[in-house]
Order: structure tokens, then C-alpha cells, then sequence
């Protein structure tokens, strides 16, 4: 069989089936000689559960006598938390649900978080070297220091992350699961001598094998071999089924554990072997006898402390919207259920997309500050932020947003926000809050154009208690929304108003101007046209010889009579002056040529319009003449 062919098996398979560890598919495919149809059918019987999207195959290893087990009762014991999708009929469970926002706007979408496969950025530091390694995080430890030993010369048994002291984990433990930030550092130093690893609690590197018999939906009770180093512990063991057989840790019942808690260490011993609650009908099986190794502090079974517990939001995470991704697959994890829908976002943000939205979409903003110090934590998580009417009711009128303020550093951070956003009263008011009162529920609205928090919902309430407090913060809402509304309405009318006077006023200043622009533009011309016959009047008066005396002879007398009634002109002329000398003479009184007809009695000419060069003495108007002067 080809490379090729084998590669599609192979994403059949995966696709078939919903496994994403390759080895594991790999190892399946193998046990059927890579028949496909075998292979996927053996993996949905093995689980029984042929309709579930997430089955994990166990190791098909025969389990023999020395092979010591326990029993795991994976019943979901949250059927109740199950509610439908909005949007179709499909059991969205097992994804919590959140609100992203997109950079530089605000609109909003939301959708599911599953099994998503991020990216991690490590800076491995050793000695004088520095390397970049990048990972996905469903990959392994292991997977990681193996890229680290082809960058740098130190074998995987060898290396020691010397700033994961605090953390726990092994080779095989998947990086999802120590919910890391995005970038990361780690200062990497040599094992010598063969030492163990520092991730060995107890400086041993002896492994040993146990069967885990889990019971699936159908009863059946399914072994999974596990390889356990021996310092694992009971919570590292639960973690390991719940990475392998997919089942949440808080669905797991564990039988057969003899009241250790979830601190104890499992160590080999050859004289002892684990006793199994024979009531439950489980078939025994035995491996090297491993037993509990008792701490000195003895713990019912169950009980779990805050220091074992992985934080909904690290210290070390400075990204909000990371951190709030993590808050959900964590609490998800947690307590079984998506709880409410989260707004991924910063605070700031989430206070713009809600109480600063426009007024038909604007909503109050929910504020859940989650302390793991309260002893009423886990309950209201559990019981009341998964109750279907408390979620669908958040989900149809809040914005909900959601922080952990177990440690200090979170809480100085969740308060210079706070401080920042809302106002110094609100931190005073949450600060002054002792830790047994949380979980708390913060409504924040906008009154007036200012922030204001109107409710604090405690840890302590009921479900029918919480959702009452959310009904009448949000009527209170509605009813300011509602008086906003009217005075958004108020408002655009008088600047409707306003706007049309503006509109109204500015034509009619546009008019004015034009007309005053006409009335100047007119003057101008009236005054260039004055300038004009002023000056023609001055050419005309220097051209024009002087009147002849009544002695003189070949002189002629003319006779102008002015047009309405404005007169008559009587001038006397030299019989050989021409008739420009007569039209010079009237341009001194005013009378420009070509705004007149200056006509003769008999005959009827007009002089006017005839050459000026010609003389009264060619035209015959001597001895005197009596003219006619119209006005064009």
C-alpha cells in the first residue's frame, strides 16, 4: 500500500470517527491492516456509542492477571445542565458557547468553542543560546522536547524546564492541558548522571503499568492500559482518563481508590495490591500491585483544594480575550456545563457593545467575578449559572462578561478596569466584599449618560432568587432605556428643528447676497460708465473749436431741440466744419454719439448716421438750421 493511499486512510479515519491523536489512529488502523470499514467499526463498538462525535479507542492490549484496575463510572451526572442550541435541535453541551469581537469594531458574533487547536510560541533559554520553537497544543511534552533536542544537542530524558518547578506534568502529558498562554518561556537546563526528571516528585524514574476499567453509555466496561510514573497522583490519574477516554472530570466516579483524595501519590508495592469494591460487578484485574502512598494530611474522597485546582484565569496571562477563552474551556471543564455566554473581550469593550450601544440595541452589562476562596463557588456555578432559564434569560438581555478575582494580581487588574471604566464607587463597593460572598453578579446600566450599578447578585442566592434580580434590573433598564428613547426622540426633533431654521436662514443669507453682489455689480458698471462719458465729455470739450462771433461771416446757426421738453441748444459753427464738430459739441452737453437720432425738418435726415467728415456746407445747413435731437 502507497504512502499516499495510507495518508487518506488516515483522514477518513479522523474524520470518521472525530479521534485527532495521530499515533492513536495510526495504532488502530494498524490492529485492522488499515481496512477502514473495520477500523471505524471497532472504535464505535469498543465505546458503544455509535452516535457520539468524540469516542477514544483503548488500548487493546491483553490484560493479564498481575494487572491491578480500577473502576470509573463515567454516567453524565449533568443531564440537567443539557439545553438545546438557538439554532438547531443538536445537544451543544460539551462546547462552551462565547461572544467574540472583532478588532476596531463592534459588532459581535457568537459561536462555539471546541476542541480548537491553538498555537504556542516557546523561547527555550539554555546557557548562552536562545531558540524559537513553535507547537500546537495538542501536541505532547514529549513532542516538545524533541523539537528542543533538534535545536539544541540535549536529549529529551535529559532536559529540565527549571521555571516549570510549580507546574505538573510528563512526557506524555498534552500541552492543552497545562492551559498555557500563547507565548511562553522556558529556561532549560541538563540532567546529569541519569537524574530523574524534575517533574518527579519523588526522583524516580520507575514506571509501571495500570488497567482502568471504564464503563461506557451501554454498561460495558472498557479497559484503558495506562503507563504511570511513580509519583503520579490520584488527580493526574483522572486527568489521564479524562484525556484518554474523554470523559470530564467532574463526570467521573471513581471506585476502588480507598478513600485517598486527589493529593495522594500511587507507588508500586509487590506485598499489597488495590482492593476493588467487588459490589459494583467489575471483573478484578491485577498489575504490579500498586498502592496509595498516604500524605500526612488525610482528605475525604472527592474533596478537591484550590492549590490542585487549575485557575479559570491564570496570573500569567495579560491577553483579555485569551484569558477569557481560557475562563470558558476551563469552566467548562470544571463544571460540566457552558454556562452563561460570554463576551470575549476586554471590559471596555464589552461596555461599548452594551450600555453604549444605540439606544434600540442597547443592554445592560452583567459582570461575573468568580473567586475560587468562596465556599459558595462551586454551587452557584453548578447549580444556578447552569440552570437553562438563568443562561437563556442572560443570553436574550445582558451583555455578560466574566472575570476570576482569586488571586491578588487579577483582582488589582479586574479593579483598575473597573476604576477606569465605571468609577471609583463601584471598586469601593465590590472591595469591601468578603470572599465568602462571592460569586457576585455586578448589572451595570447607563443613566443619564453615566455608569451606574444598580445590583450586586451574591453567591449565597438561589436560582429563582438570582433570576429575580435579573428581571428587575433589567425593567429597571428598560425603564430608563425607555425615558432615553423619549429623549433621544425629543433631541432629534429639536435638532431637526434647529437644522431646518439653519437650513432656512442660510438661504435666505444667500439670497441677500446675491442681490447685494447684483446691486454692487451694478453700481460698478454705472460708475465704470460715468468714468467713460466723464472722460468723453473731457476728449470732446478739448477737441471743439471755439464758437464763432455774429460778425464773422460763413458761420451757420443751428438749433438743437432737446427731447422731452429738457430744452433747446443754439450754437453757431463755421460753414466748413464738419459734422463731428456738432456731435463734439453735443458730448459736452451729455448727449453721447449712438444714443441718439439727430434729425433735420426738410428734408427729414438723420445726421447721425451720415459721414461725420461732412461739412454743414455740403449738407447745405447754413445759414441756419433747426434740428431735432431724439433719444435712442
Amino acid at each position: 500500500m502507497s504512502d499516499q493511499s495510507r495518508e487518506q486512510i488516515l483522514s477518513d479515519f479522523q474524520n470518521c470517527t472525530g479521534l485527532e491523536h495521530i499515533d492513536e489512529c495510526i495504532h488502530v488502523l494498524e490492529q485492522y491492516e488499515w481496512n477502514l470499514p473495520a477500523a471505524v467499526q471497532s472504535v464505535l463498538d469498543r465505546i458503544g456509542c455509535a452516535n457520539d462525535k468524540e469516542t477514544t479507542v483503548p488500548n487493546q492490549d491483553t490484560v493479564n492477571n498481575s494487572t491491578s484496575s480500577v473502576a470509573i463510572n463515567t454516567t453524565n451526572q449533568n443531564v440537567n445542565n443539557k439545553r438545546q442550541s438557538d439554532s438547531n435541535d443538536i445537544d451543544d453541551l460539551d462546547q462552551p458557547r462565547t461572544i467574540k469581537t472583532i478588532p476596531g469594531s463592534q459588532r459581535t458574533t457568537t459561536g462555539i468553542i471546541g476542541p480548537v487547536v491553538r498555537d504556542l510560541n516557546f523561547t527555550i533559554e539554555c546557557r548562552d543560546r536562545t531558540e524559537q520553537i513553535a507547537m500546537f497544543d495538542n501536541e505532547s511534552v514529549y513532542q516538545l522536547k524533541a523539537k528542543i533536542c533538534e535545536k539544541i544537542p540535549i536529549p529529551p530524558n535529559k532536559q529540565n524546564f527549571v521555571n516549570w518547578e510549580t507546574k505538573s506534568f510528563d512526557d506524555q502529558t498534552i500541552l492543552r492541558d497545562l492551559h498555557l498562554p500563547k507565548e511562553n518561556k522556558i529556561q532549560l537546563s541538563s540532567i546529569e548522571n541519569g537524574s530523574a526528571s524534575r517533574t518527579q516528585t519523588h526522583k524516580s524514574s520507575e514506571e509501571f503499568p495500570i488497567t482502568v476499567l471504564c464503563e461506557d453509555q451501554s454498561g460495558k466496561m472498557v479497559p484503558f492500559k495506562l503507563i504511570l510514573q511513580s509519583n503520579t497522583t490520584i488527580s493526574d490519574l483522572k486527568k489521564k482518563i479524562e484525556h484518554s477516554a474523554h470523559i470530564p472530570l467532574q463526570s467521573q466516579s471513581w471506585q476502588g481508590l480507598l478513600g485517598a483524595n486527589d493529593s495522594h501519590s500511587i507507588t508500586t508495592n509487590d506485598d499489597e495490591r488495590m482492593d476493588i469494591d467487588h459490589d459494583s460487578g467489575l471483573e478484578t484485574y491485577e498489575d504490579e500491585n500498586p498502592a496509595l502512598s498516604q500524605n500526612e494530611t488525610s482528605l475525604p474522597f472527592g474533596a478537591t483544594t484550590i492549590a490542585s485546582r487549575v485557575p479559570l484565569i491564570p496570573d500569567e496571562w495579560t491577553d483579555d480575550v485569551s484569558a477569557l477563552e481560557n475562563f470558558a474551556r476551563v469552566f467548562h471543564a470544571r463544571y460540566g456545563s457552558t454556562g452563561p455566554i460570554l463576551y470575549i473581550g476586554p471590559l471596555d469593550q464589552a461596555i461599548q457593545d452594551s450600555v453604549y450601544a444605540s439606544i434600540h440595541n442597547r443592554r445592560p452589562l452583567a459582570i461575573y467575578l468568580h473567586n475560587d476562596q468562596s465556599v459558595c463557588a462551586n454551587v452557584f456555578c453548578s447549580q444556578v449559572l447552569a440552570t437553562d432559564s438563568i443562561v437563556e434569560y442572560l443570553a436574550n438581555n445582558y451583555v455578560f462578561w466574566a472575570w476570576d478575582v482569586t488571586s491578588a494580581s487579577n483582582r488589582t487588574r479586574l479593579f483598575e478596569t473597573v476604576r477606569r471604566c465605571v468609577g471609583n464607587q463601584c471598586v469601593h463597593r465590590v472591595g469591601s466584599i468578603e470572599n465568602d460572598t462571592f460569586p457576585l453578579i455586578l448589572i451595570v446600566i447607563r443613566s443619564r449618560g453615566l455608569l451606574e450599578l444598580v445590583n450586586i447578585i451574591e453567591g449565597k442566592s438561589t436560582p429563582s432568587e438570582v433570576l429575580l434580580n435579573l428581571i428587575q434590573s433589567h425593567e429597571s433598564f428598560e425603564e430608563q432605556r425607555l425615558r432615553d428613547v423619549d429623549e433621544e426622540i425629543m433631541r432629534e426633533k429639536r435638532e431637526n428643528l434647529k437644522k431646518q431654521q439653519e437650513d432656512e436662514y442660510e438661504q435666505s443669507l444667500q439670497a441677500d447676497l446675491a442681490k447685494e453682489r447684483a446691486r454692487q455689480e451694478e453700481y460698478d458698471a454705472n460708475e465704470r460708465l460715468k468714468q467713460q462719458r466723464l472722460q468723453q465729455q473731457e476728449e470732446s470739450k478739448a477737441r471743439l473749436p471755439e464758437e464763432p462771433s455774429e460778425t464773422e461771416k460763413n458761420i451757420t446757426r443751428l438749433k438743437i431741440r432737446l427731447p422731452n421738453d429738457e430744452g433747446v441748444l443754439m450754437r453757431r459753427f463755421h460753414i466748413n466744419n464738419n459734422l463731428q464738430v456738432l456731435f463734439d459739441y453735443l458730448t459736452t452737453h451729455g448727449r453721447m454719439l449712438g444714443e441718439y437720432k439727430l434729425l433735420t425738418t426738410y428734408p427729414k435726415r438723420d445726421l447721425a448716421s451720415l459721414n461725420a467728415s461732412d461739412t454743414f456746407e455740403q449738407l447745405k445747413l447754413y445759414p441756419q438750421e433747426q434740428l431735432i435731437l431724439e433719444s435712442l
